[in-house]
């Protein structure tokens, strides 16, 4: 009986970016359907895709075979110093599959050292010999060297390449890969390769290089290799890359059953097991190998001690509860190394959230300052962070500053090593609009047809052209009407939802007590930080534990809003000192005055504020919990209880305690944890297990938990229909109930911004405005508000403008330079700095002393654009005539850069008979000897364009007036008078320049 089995051992997949159009889902469901027991994939480069495929694979009850494609080259090439790509042509590629778990290790750690060569991904030989246990080698498919070589008439340097492989690989774990996509070079080289592999005792396999999943798919995987700049020069030669059957592949080698049949012993050999998952926590490096319970529990009673001024009563009580917690759950490294890098950032000036999520309910995190919200003021739990009735993994994300948020990573890179900390990568997909403009692209659709549907996808989360195909009037006959409409929709909507490239996760690191590439491949990433392979799901599936290292701009804003106080008072803003209770803070939020507070701008929440009219700090914290779709709509019940328009209701007066705060009404979780703790007897641990339970409303669940609660409440002397009452509460709020501990820390900087708006309101805006300069309309809207409370935002000025938007001497806001449209930090940089060293007294100065490589042509008019040459141009020219000052500038700039020489700058438009003169100092010649060259250009000019020249020049002499230590204007006056017969009336009549203040 013949062979009736087969095995697909080279299979590339959707994550073999913009190769192949198989999707990891297609290619499980078609080996099941054609009865294959096993199956690999074996993407380029890359093992994305190795997890979500051993999975699937498993779920579907076939065997996971775990591979990856390399491509592999002699170090001499691969580690050129010569720039530039290595050429394809140098490097041969071959197949790796993993036998068991150390073939795993050994395949990471490969595909890990090909990433790290960024010019073009590859391992070498020395390599491959230091990583191959474990692991079968293919060698020898179509795209090898060997093969290119024997079909191109050289068999001595093919033999040649491939004695390297017999030197470096394990013989008993190498094959020979023969393909039959009925190519050309195929049927000249197999013949000498087959005979190659004979010769030296290296069996033979038959595979298929898997690229789609059937003939069909062909013309798609085209479509997406060419998306890829170098998507030409890789294109698939012929169309038979699919997932065929086994029997056609068994057809395919029927004169070589052998390789047919060596897939199966392949298969066999191949046996790899993820272990079970189990928590990676990272590793505190005490000193002398001190335990981390001990140093933990020293450092949390110093901390409490700064925070309490003494560890007595409940805040001992509640200490030694966490710490024993902590300890018997093996988090107590987990916490050391977050402290740790709070207290780098701390030293650094960086600044901190006051704590996210449900980390803010533990009193070990406040005493280490890793949260800033006390938890037994605002009745914070910490069962609802950790749990010793359920075992889960820390989660603590911390806030950081948004601008040096990377500090901290790359501090924790250096302290706890490069291989074992890592950010966690991502993939960016073909999103709907993307997948039609690239396909169209390719297709070279007619643009007017590629934006006319494209423009017509809604901008949405999670759109989809099938969603909006069903949701777009007119859209599907308008595809139908056309046939290129036709053939893109269809095209985009097979390539619609593929990865396309590799992304670094916004937050999330990796810190880990071992290597990470024991079990995550990594590749480089930005600043150098390594970046896993893996997406988040994966990594936590591996046990390696997340951290969200998160950038909030909101502690940017406050940095920036406290250095400018501190600038213009000299005291710097001290948040513990800070009242909890400011009146003026209040007051401006019952008005709902709050555009630009963190989480409280909306039109909806200033609404809800002007009727709440908050007076403490709670109430803030309440409604922030409330204004969210569902809670939202017991606002008003809240409202009218608070300001005794309605009784306060509670479901038992017991409740009374738990509840006044909201007046009445169930907004926390921890509320809900609170009452089974007091009514059903139950430990906080267990509450907490209800309040999970009952949120994900499964019948049989809600049923056993009613009886368990029921039960509770009638063993402490509750009545069963108050119990049953009170357990309907608990069920309606379970949805809708926010974590008290992130609501209140977050509150915190609600807070903080309300204040700093209320009580440094110039301050504030000026900080809003340089965080939201590139919004046109928030922009737009702040500076309304600025005046509406009387204070100018004035205009961008080469000569008092900083980078930023500043508070001026007289209280008003100076627009920063940075905040110029094309004008970019260096050229801002290298105004500032021309201008540390003396003020610029004219444009021609300004031009000549500002560096011009940095601070280019486009640079300056777009200042001037921006109104900030005013106080050197005319601000009533017109725009042309402006333009031309500042050519002119520009060619007397030049001039005077290769003569050395300082003296008169003068444009003049002959059509518009706009004229300008300045006057720049010069030590080396005297007030007089200046003015006689005025006098020389101006006898030249009718009278009325004298009058304009005069007005610049006297803008120039104010300046150097001070320079000359001698008044030159009244010298000016009569030159004028006595050369063109211009009267002091009429040059009283000219405008004078606006004049401001120095120090702004």
């Amino acid at each position: 009986m013949g062979l009736t089995e087969f095995v697909h051992l080279h299979v590339h997949t959707e994550y073999s970016l913009r190769e192949s159009t198989l999707r990891l889902s297609d290619a499980v469901h078609l080996a099941v359907e054609s009865g294959m027991t096993s199956l690999a994939i074996t993407d380029s480069n890359a093992l994305y895709g190795a997890i979500p495929f051993y999975n699937a694979a498993k779920a579907a009850g076939i065997k996971p075979i775990i591979g990856a494609q390399l491509h592999v080259g002699q170090a001499s090439v691969l580690d050129s110093p010569q720039p530039g790509l290595v050429s394809r042509s140098a490097l041969d590629t071959a197949v790796f599959l993993a036998e068991d778990f150390r073939g795993y290790q050994s395949l990471v750690r490969l595909v890990s050292q090909a990433q790290a060569r960024v010019r073009q991904p590859a391992v070498t030989f020395e390599e491959l010999a230091a990583n191959a246990t474990g692991l079968i080698a293919l060698i020898g498919g179509g795209e090898s060297l060997s093969l290119q070589r024997f079909s191109g008439g050289t068999p001595d340097e093919a033999a040649t390449w491939l004695k390297l492989w017999l030197e470096y690989w394990p013989h008993t774990h190498l094959f020979a890969d023969v393909q039959d996509h009925g190519l050309v070079r195929e049927r000249k080289g197999l013949p000498a390769f087959v005979r190659w592999a004979r010769e030296h005792h290296v069996p033979l396999v038959a595979t298929n290089d898997v690229h789609y999943a059937d003939e069909r798919d062909a013309d798609i995987q085209r479509i997406l290799a060419q998306m890829d700049n170098q998507g030409a020069s890789q294109a698939l030669e012929g169309d038979r890359y699919g997932l065929v059957t086994q029997e056609e592949m068994l057809h395919r080698f029927s004169k070589l059953p052998e390789a047919a049949e060596n897939t199966l012993v392949i298969a066999e050999r191949c046996n790899f097991e993820l272990p079970e998952t189990r928590p990676l926590l990272p590793k505190y490096p005490t000193q002398d190998g001190e335990p981390a319970p001990v140093v933990l529990r020293r450092a949390a009673v110093e901390g409490v001690r700064r925070r309490y001024g003494g560890v007595e009563g409940e805040v001992r009580e509640r200490l030694d509860y966490e710490l024993s917690v902590i300890e018997q759950m093996g988090f107590s490294d987990y916490f050391l190394v977050v402290a740790d890098f709070i207290r780098y950032a701390h030293k650094n000036g960086i600044s901190t959230g006051p704590g996210r999520g449900s980390a803010a309910g533990s009193l070990v995190a406040y005493a280490l300052r890793i949260t800033d919200v006390d938890p037994l003021k605002y009745k914070l739990l910490f069962e609802r962070f950790l749990n010793p009735e359920r075992v889960s993994w820390p989660d603590i994300d911390t806030d950081f500053e948004y601008e040096r948020r990377g500090e901290v990573i790359q501090y924790v890179l250096e302290r706890y090593g490069r291989d074992y900390v890592a950010q966690i990568g991502t993939f960016g997909t073909l999103a709907a609009r993307a997948a039609l403009r690239d396909s169209g692209r390719v297709l070279q659709t007619p643009p007017k047809v590629v934006d006319s549907l494209a423009r017509q996808i809604p901008s949405m989360p999670g759109i989809t052209l099938a969603k909006a195909l069903e949701e777009v009037p007119g859209l599907k006959a308008q595809i139908e009407s056309s046939t290129e409409a036709r053939t893109l929709w269809e095209t985009a909507s097979q390539l619609e939802g593929l990865p396309r490239h590799t992304s670094t996760h916004a937050a999330g690191v990796v810190i880990s007590p071992i290597p990470i590439q024991d079990l995550s491949p990594v590749q480089p990433g930005g600043d150098g930080i390594p970046v896993t392979q893996y997406p988040m799901e994966v990594i936590e599936r591996l046990g390696l534990i997340k951290m969200d290292f998160l950038g909030l701009r909101t502690l940017t804003f406050l940095d920036r809003c406290i250095a400018s106080i501190e600038a213009h008072t000299g005291k710097r803003l001290d948040w513990r000192n800070v009242p909890m209770d400011d009146s003026k803070t209040f007051q401006m939020l019952s008005r709902g005055e709050t555009e630009g507070c963190f989480q409280l701008e909306s039109a909806g929440m200033r609404r809800v504020l002007r009727d709440l009219k908050p007076s403490h700090f709670e109430d803030i914290v309440a409604v922030n919990a409330l204004y969210r779709p569902g809670p939202m709509d017991n606002i008003p019940a809240f409202i009218a209880s608070k300001h005794g328009r309605t009784p306060i209701h509670y479901p038992h007066a017991d409740l009374a305690p738990i509840l006044k705060d909201t007046y009445g009404v169930i907004v926390y979780q921890e509320q809900i944890m609170q009452i089974a703790y007091l009514m059903a007897g139950f430990s906080l641990g267990q509450a907490d297990l209800l309040r999970r339970a009952v949120g994900k409303k499964k019948r049989e669940v809600l049923d056993q938990e009613r009886e368990r609660f029921v039960t509770g409440c009638i063993g402490k002397g509750y009545d069963e229909e108050v119990a049953n009452h009170v357990y309907d509460l608990i069920v309606r709020f379970a949805d809708y109930g926010f974590p008290l501990s992130h609501a209140a820390a977050y509150a915190v900087l609600a807070f903080r911004t309300a204040y700093l708006r209320a009580n440094f309101f110039a301050h504030f805006t000026a900080a809003l405005l340089t965080m939201t300069a590139g919004d046109e309309n928030k922009v737009k809207t702040y500076t309304r508000d600025a005046k509406a409370h009387r204070i100018d935002v004035l205009p961008p000025s080469i000569l008092h403008s900083q980078s930023d938007f500043t508070v001026t001497s007289d209280g008003n806001i100076r627009t920063g330079l940075l905040s110029v449209k094309n004008v970019g930090r260096g050229a801002v940089e290298a105004i500032l700095t021309a201008r540390q060293e003396s003020d610029f007294d004219s444009l021609v100065d300004f031009l000549q002393r500002v560096n011009n490589r940095i601070c280019n042509r486009r640079a300056v008019e777009a200042l001037l654009q921006a109104g900030a040459l005013d106080d050197f141009i005319p601000t009533n020219a017109a725009p042309t005539v402006r333009l031309q000052i500042l050519e002119e500038a520009y060619q007397t700039a030049e001039e005077g850069r290769q003569s050395k020489g300082l003296g008169l700058v003068f444009a003049e438009d002959s059509s518009a008979k706009e004229n300008v003169l300045y006057i720049r100092y010069d030590a080396r010649r005297g007030p007089e000897n200046q003015l006689q060259q005025v006098k020389q250009i101006l006898v030249n000019y009718p009278g009325e364009i004298r009058v304009a020249l005069y007005n610049q020049a006297n803008r120039s002499l104010r300046v150097l007036e001070e320079k000359w230590s001698v008044s030159v204007r009244p010298e000016l006056i009569s030159l004028l008078e006595e050369t063109v017969g211009i009267g002091n009336a009429k040059l009283g009549q000219m405008p004078e320049r606006r004049r401001t203040s120095r120090s702004q």
